[in-house]
Order: C-alpha cells, then structure tokens, then sequence
C-alpha cells in the first residue's frame, strides 16, 4: 500500500491485555465470533431452504441484520483499542515532534467525542424504541434492547479511547521527564 496507509499501530504502542481488559477483550472477541458463525449458518440454511425447498426461513433477514448490529458493535472496541480503524493519511510523513504529537491528541479527542454522542444517541433512541415498544415487523423482536447493546459497546469504545488518550499524555510526561 502506498500514500501513507498504515494497518497497524507503530511497534510498542498495543496494549498488554491481561487481567480485566485481557476478559473484555476475550468477551468481545467471542461475541463477534458466535455474531459472525451465526450468520454465516442462518445464510447458508436460508439459501439452501429457498433453492430446495421454495421455503426461506421466516424471518432470516431480520435475524442477520440483528446479527450484523452485534458482530459490528462487538468488533467496534477492539478496533478502537487497536487504533485499526481505515484512515488517510494526508499529513504522515510531515508532522514531527510537538506536531506530531498535537495532531494525534486532537484524533484522540475528536474520536472520544464522537463516539460518546454516539453512545448517548443510541442509548437514548434505545430508551425511546423501548418505551413504545418497537418491534421488528416478522419476527416481532423488540429493537430497544438491541440499540442499548449497541449504546454501551459505542461506550466502551469511548473508555477505549480514554485509555488511548492517557497513554498519549504519558508518553509525552515519560518524554519530558527523560
């Protein structure tokens, strides 16, 4: 890949995960798991049934669109944790030092902020979704659980940021330090 793209977080800068970050991520990683096999199993029953059988399974579409919330928001935190998320890299190569630095914590602060109003917009429109009883219209399965699930997981993200962000201001304490 050319231009500046970067896959990976620069060497030494991932997290250790042991103790309860090294279960959150476990949990996490399991749930996008089950999300993704359940989907894949669901599809391939649904075809299989439709080609066969003229019979799709009742309900297949809104069992994947649920599964695909789920896979998405469990995947949503260790993407951030990781810092994987797709970005362009306009400035890589051209800011140094305290700029460098300055850009990085501005990313930080901006995606904390981001993904805090999003966490409460989805908490929020789950309270609503729940209070009048929303439901899918096949399989009548209640949506405000679902949008609280994807409120507390863009939470999570936000904490994932937050740990970002005070490693970000220690490496510049531990820099001026040395």
């Amino acid at each position: 890949m050319s231009g500046g793209a970067q896959l990976q977080p620069p060497t030494g800068t991932a997290f250790v995960e042991t103790g309860a970050l090294g279960a959150c991520v476990a949990l996490l990683r399991a749930m996008c798991a089950i999300a993704l096999i359940f989907i894949m199993g669901v599809t391939v029953v649904d075809v299989f049934m439709s080609h066969f059988f003229a019979s799709p399974i009742t309900g297949s579409a809104e069992m994947v669109m649920f599964a695909m919330a789920i896979l998405i928001f469990s995947a949503f935190p260790l993407v951030t944790l990781r810092e994987q998320h797709i970005s362009v890299g306009i400035l890589h190569g051209r800011l140094h030092g305290f700029w460098l630095w300055l850009q990085r914590l501005v990313i930080l602060g901006v995606s904390l902020l981001a993904c805090s109003a999003m966490a409460w917009q989805l908490l929020n429109d789950g309270y609503q979704l729940s209070d009048e009883q929303q439901t899918t219209m096949v399989l009548q399965l209640p949506l405000g659980p679902l949008d609280y699930f994807m409120g507390v997981l863009s939470g999570v993200s936000a904490l994932a940021l937050v740990l970002l962000l005070l490693r970000h201001f220690s490496s510049a304490a531990a820099r001026t330090t040395s």
